[in-house]
């Protein structure tokens, strides 16, 4: 069994697994910092910044599995 260690993914690949990383790290932000209690918060706020960092999340999925799919389409 060889492996080859000098592939080099192209450059779209890295860029739309970069940007999904970017997007789910951003989601997780989002919804690690929402604070239902804090004082000025209100019930549709608090749901919006749910729903941004849920869809920012899927977001990243959807690129990290792009980037799946043109690994396997070269290989």
């Amino acid at each position: 069994m060889t492996t080859n260690f000098l592939f080099m993914a192209d450059p779209r690949t890295i860029t739309f697994w970069f940007i999904g990383a970017i997007c789910v790290f951003i989601g997780a932000l989002i919804a690690g910092s929402v604070e239902p209690s804090v004082l000025g918060a209100t019930t549709t706020s608090v749901a919006v910044a749910y729903i941004i960092a849920f869809v920012l999340i899927l977001l990243g999925g959807m690129f990290w599995i792009s980037t799946a799919i043109i690994q396997v389409e070269e290989s």
